[in-house]
């Protein structure tokens, strides 16, 4: 808004005028509001500010993505207090986005001010909650592009294209009902745009691929998926999704090379592939999407979810030392279940995303000792859980361990920024056990062992646990047990001492019984991180090496050559402890 000095009837010179029009903008001026008391506190909805168009603010869904028929987004911390607002901000990163009463699950509340040292990249962004499909998805794609061009000159993504705005006859529209029948319409049509009518047709390599995929490589992501999601319906969905195909052969690709040659038909009919082939479909996955986007109805689409989670995998099988791009990009498939509103609880095909994000993420958090990105909150009692449900459980207490152990290390370093941290990491130490005693009360007969042969010359008592991926949530939760364990402050006396060198060798006992055991693929990559977690707290040499050997037969069985990373510093750990 410009001065009334600066108006033309100023300029041409009557100061008689002037001064009138002075003195009556400064009674304007004292009646103003000013700015933090309720003059434009905010400045339209983020889908009109990322679009650069004009917004009337009207609430709950403003004119402009009412005429559009968009997700209509307001920031929180745009029309709050700026108290308000830091307390919004630190109840995500802290909690839960729901209140503690209703949720059966208790939530755990960290103490506030204490920022997790080390972290290669704020964890919390204020508006990353807030944003919608299209921005979050372009973010995702442009982490992967920049990382992509800077590790191969030879590949380069066009900056993405706005997305589509839509047919222009939606704002003729009558009424809500004609509105939303022209809108169910324009997106069956717009559809037809990124998914093809008719299933593909494969090459024969390309067949062998995508079977490898879903033999092996889906049995990851499916690990407490009972209906095998992305074996037996996500490769339905990529026969008629040319990126979601893409990004299954990049990662069946991938794992096929990382494995030993041998004789068998499998690897018969996927000889003869171009080196390095897995580089083009990934980058092919990379343009697809790219194009793709620039449709709203993929923005929100499974296939769009499907392809970022495989993508992720890929990134992760084919790191070779723990620190490549794949623990970056995981924020990026953050970004987009947060703008689809997906969770652990959305049930289908997006709900077995979000559980394969988490248990990627959770290994993430440990190595980078930062908070797990997810906040979300499970609202259903322990009773209320079938078996699988308790199974997936498992893995969520396991992400709230990871998170105590995080903040309790920052306290550790830092125990003056907040003389009342102790105090609330213990009180979010109690819940969290109690937790993960009301979820051992609900187990059922299947996680029970099972009798298996033993011998006199076992290291560990052999602990066979039939289905096996119930013997991974037994890994996960003692694996929490030990971060609990390992990072709460000294029990006092010689029976807390005691006490904790129980929980600690129980816990290792069950973990490397476990691993024994488990010969299932896909199943292979948690055991090792829980492996990994036993070795920390281990002093006897005959169980530090069969540590050791427990962790290779899972790479061996896998391929993923990190795990070669995590012995190392294994015996590195074990070799300060020596020298302490």
């Amino acid at each position: 808004m410009h001065a009334p000095s600066s108006s033309p009837v100023a300029s041409r010179g009557h100061s008689q005028m002037a001064s009138q029009l002075d003195s009556n903008a400064l009674r304007k001026k004292r009646l103003r509001k000013p700015r933090g008391r309720g003059l434009r506190t905010t400045t339209g909805c983020l889908t009109c500010r990322k679009r650069h168009k004009k917004c009337d603010e009207r609430r709950p869904v403003c004119g402009p993505c009412t005429t559009r028929c968009r997700d209509c987004v307001y920031s929180d911390t745009a029309s709050m207090p700026e108290t308000q607002s830091q307390s919004a901000d630190g109840d995500d990163q802290h909690g839960s986005d729901m209140p503690a009463s209703s949720t059966p699950t208790e939530p755990l509340t960290f103490p506030p001010n204490v920022q997790p040292p080390d972290a290669p990249f704020s964890t919390w962004s204020p508006d990353s909650a807030f944003w919608t499909t299209d921005f979050a998805s372009t973010r995702w794609l442009d982490l992967l592009a920049n990382d992509a061009a800077q590790a191969d000159s030879g590949f380069s993504l066009a900056p993405t294209p706005a997305p589509r705005e839509g047919d222009e006859r939606l704002t003729q529209a009558a009424d809500i009902e004609s509105l939303h029948t022209r809108l169910s319409e324009v997106v069956a049509a717009e559809r037809k745009s990124w998914q093809a009518d008719a299933d593909a047709t494969l090459t024969s390599h390309e067949a062998g691929l995508l079977r490898h995929f879903a033999e092996r490589c889906a049995s990851w992501l499916d690990l407490f998926t009972p209906q095998r999601l992305f074996s037996t319906y996500a490769i339905r969905l990529a026969l008629r999704n040319a990126g979601l195909m893409k990004a299954i052969l990049a990662l069946a690709a991938r794992h096929h090379a990382k494995l030993p040659q041998s004789g068998d038909q499998d690897s018969h009919n996927l000889s003869g592939a171009a080196e390095n082939g897995w580089i083009r479909y990934y980058y092919e996955t990379l343009h697809y999407v790219q194009e793709a986007l620039t449709y709203n109805s993929y923005t929100n689409s499974e296939e769009l979810l499907a392809t970022a989670i495989v993508i992720s995998s890929y990134e992760m099988l084919d790191e070779s030392d723990g620190q490549g791009n794949w623990q970056r990009h995981l924020k990026g498939v953050f970004w987009i279940q947060r703008s689809q509103n997906v969770n652990g609880a959305s049930g289908g095909l997006r709900q077995a995303v979000w559980w394969a994000w988490l248990r990627q993420d959770i290994w993430a958090a440990f190595r980078e000792k930062r908070p797990c990105l997810s906040f979300w909150v499970p609202l259903e009692e322990y009773h209320e859980l079938d078996k699988h449900g308790l199974a997936n459980r498992a893995i969520y207490l396991l992400s709230q361990a990871v998170n105590y152990y995080v903040h309790s290390r920052a306290v550790g370093m830092n125990p003056m920024a907040d003389p009342s941290a102790p105090l609330n990491l213990s009180q979010v130490k109690e819940k969290l056990l109690r937790n993960i005693g009301q979820w051992k009360t609900c187990l059922g007969n299947q996680y029970k062992p099972l009798p298996t042969p033993s011998s006199p010359a076992d290291v560990f008592t052999r602990l066979w646990i039939h289905p096996p991926q119930f013997g991974v949530a037994l890994q996960a939760i003692s694996f929490a047990q030990i971060l609990i364990a390992l990072h709460s402050p000294a029990l006092t006396g010689f029976n807390g001492y005691l006490r904790m060198q129980r929980t600690l060798s129980e816990a290792v006992d069950t973990i490397c019984g476990i691993a024994i055991e488990l010969k299932e693929e896909g199943c292979q990559i948690m055991s090792a991180q829980c492996l990994y977690g036993a070795g920390l707290c281990v002093q006897d040499r005959a169980k530090q090496d069969k540590i050791l050997s427990l962790i290779e037969a899972c790479e061996s069985r896998v391929g993923w050559a990190p795990m070669a990373t995590w012995r190392d510093d294994l015996r590195r750990e074990w070799a300060q402890a020596d020298d302490a």
